[in-house]
């Protein structure tokens, strides 16, 4: 064979694996150039990309730095619409708006510091009528009309964000779910491939359950590729593996945020064994993430990978359905291909290329005691002696080898310390979870809750009684038992004095001995000036709540009354007067 005749057949080859993992060949053509960026500002920094891997989620848009580093820049409708939806959190997205686009896609505008007058004054009147600070309104599509590059807020801080930014979605109206903005034809400029920093390797039986794991180092060749620190072919002592990579993107110009991956695909002998692509995502589905991810590395080290292959009980919609998912069988004297893609949303694209053999099995480890075998596929109910809990189908991924130990009560404690498997093993939908208390008296049986165990203050799971056992709903393995909750929330003031007629705001923190999860409530609040309802924001994260003066409490003096009230029904109450 000619070496022209080589060049031909390789290029052709190059051209049918660029079309398969190409990220600009989406499911449907979205349209380029219709959504403007929607902040103004010279080299808009993108400080987290679409399908970021984040605490128990995908991310479904794109962080859109301040220039300033602070709070402030206006922020511009990304298309002409109208306003469909408003909502103010405490925590999640904070303050933001949702705009609906004649062309079938909506934008979302999130963790904005504040809305326009107008908006601003509509949130208020519905605050006031509802009693409440968190509000969800649908007006009307005449209500708020809005122009492409209108103003409609103002860049900032608010709910979860860790800092000042503009969280940036679009949406298909029609199911919600949420699409990738990079693939829109928005302005940013990208030449950098992602980066590979570390592998694992995955022992996997036939249904595509972890047997073991081990890592897998990675180093960067001369022509900029990666491959194995132990050479182009590797053996390892297995039927069938899978592989993880943590890798991560940058932008260029932007080497402090490490983004996601739009496309991570395998190929075994040239041929696509698994793909994952970042193009649109279901809102619904977003905890697979702790699937698609090693959990116990990110749990036990903070360590990313993503998994090149599909656990059983994974039902993420983002992965090319492949024949194997990912699970590679090898063999001794055939050795097997390896090519592993990482791409962003731009076609930048970095390789790991490797052979496999099959090696000689290692021995088995030593068997690990547990308690009982539970499928992820059926429904499973655990029972032990005043303890049970249950795992709906589709709480697990994978078959769990459930091990449960006790321990003596601790002091403060009702009943013996429940040790539930391993908090390193995610679960996807909650459980019931009951517990005995032992010695608890009556009077206190209405303050008592399930409690969390962990390296600092107890978690408050919550707990309604049935019969003679406490019971909620929980998410994580650790460590259970039963505490009671007779502690008053503390209300401290830091802006508040008697004369207050120089001050905008006055604000306070609140504060618990708990925190919550599950079942369980988050401090309630109500203030009330000179009898009347008045409106405090609550900052989750400073744990603050402000009082804005707006008019409505005139000149003279008042009283005010703040009471606090936390989930077992404990409640702090604060009165004082002021002067207006």
């Amino acid at each position: 064979m000619s070496n022209r005749t080589i060049q031909i057949l390789l290029s052709a080859a190059c051209l049918i694996f660029c079309a398969a993992i190409k990220n600009t060949a989406p499911d449907e053509p979205f349209p380029q150039g219709y959504f403007q960026m929607p902040v103004r500002a010279e080299g808009v920094r993108i400080s987290g990309s679409f399908g970021e891997l984040r605490p128990n989620h995908f991310h479904a848009g794109i962080d859109i730095s301040s220039s300033t580093g602070s709070a402030g820049l206006p922020v511009f409708a990304a298309a002409a619409g109208h306003v469909h939806r408003i909502r103010v959190q405490e925590g999640g997205y904070g303050n933001v708006l949702y705009l609906k686009h004649p062309n079938g896609y909506s934008t979302v505008y999130a963790h904005l510091d504040k809305f326009t007058p107008e908006v601003a004054r509509y949130i208020k009147e519905a605050q006031y009528k509802q009693e409440r600070f968190e509000v969800d309104l649908y007006p009307g599509a005449a209500t708020f009309r809005v122009k492409k590059g209108d103003q409609i807020g103002v860049m900032g801080n608010t709910g979860s964000s860790e800092g000042p930014h503009l969280h940036f979605e679009i949406r298909r109206t029609a199911n919600q779910k949420a699409l990738n903005p990079l693939l829109f034809g928005l302005p940013v400029q990208d030449r950098t491939p992602p980066e590979l920093r570390d592998m694992k390797v995955y022992v996997l039986n036939e249904k595509r359950d972890v047997l073991t794991s081990r890592p897998f180092p990675v180093e960067q060749r001369p022509d900029g590729s990666f491959g194995p620190k132990a050479g182009d072919t590797v053996r390892i002592a297995a039927w069938r593996v899978g592989f993880g990579i943590k890798a991560f993107d940058q932008m260029t110009g932007n080497t402090i945020n490490k983004n996601g991956l739009c496309t991570l695909t395998l190929l075994a002998d040239d041929k696509v064994a698994f793909q994952w692509r970042a193009n649109e995502m279901d809102f619904d589905e977003s905890r697979y993430l702790n699937a698609h991810t090693d959990y116990a590395a990110r749990q036990r080290y903070g360590a990313w990978f993503h998994r090149c292959f599909v656990l059983p009980g994974d039902r993420l919609s983002n992965y090319t359905r492949t024949e194997s998912l990912g699970a590679i069988p090898i063999f001794k004297e055939k050795p097997t291909r390896i090519t592993i893609k990482a791409a962003d949303a731009h076609d930048n694209i970095s390789t790991v290329n490797f052979w496999v053999l099959r090696d000689d099995p290692d021995p088995p480890p030593a068997p690990v005691p547990y308690q009982l075998e539970l499928p992820s596929d059926v429904d499973s109910r655990v029972d032990m002696d005043g303890f049970y809990m249950t795992f709906p189908k589709g709480t697990l991924y994978e078959t769990l080898f459930f091990q449960y130990a006790v321990a003596p009560a601790r002091p403060g404690l009702y009943a013996p310390v429940h040790q539930v498997h391993d908090a390193t093993v995610p679960l996807h939908r909650y459980g019931a979870l009951g517990i005995r208390p032992d010695n608890l008296p009556d009077n206190l049986k209405p303050k008592a809750v399930i409690v969390r165990l962990g390296n600092g203050r107890p978690t408050n799971c919550g707990g309604i009684w049935k019969g003679n056992v406490l019971e909620t709903r929980v998410r994580n393995f650790g460590d259970y038992s039963v505490g009671v909750d007779t502690t008053r929330p503390t209300i401290k003031p830091v802006v508040f004095v008697a004369d207050m007629r120089r001050k905008n705001t006055m604000s306070f923190v609140l504060n618990d001995n708990l925190g919550t999860d599950g079942n369980a409530k988050g401090l309630r609040y109500r203030g009330m000036v000179d009898g009347k309802w008045i409106l405090f924001e609550y900052d989750r994260k400073r744990a603050r709540l402000t009082h804005h003066f707006d008019g409505r409490i005139g000149p003279g003096k008042h009283t005010l009354r703040l009471v606090v009230t936390d989930d077992r029904g404990n409640e702090a109450v604060l009165v004082r007067n002021f002067v207006r």
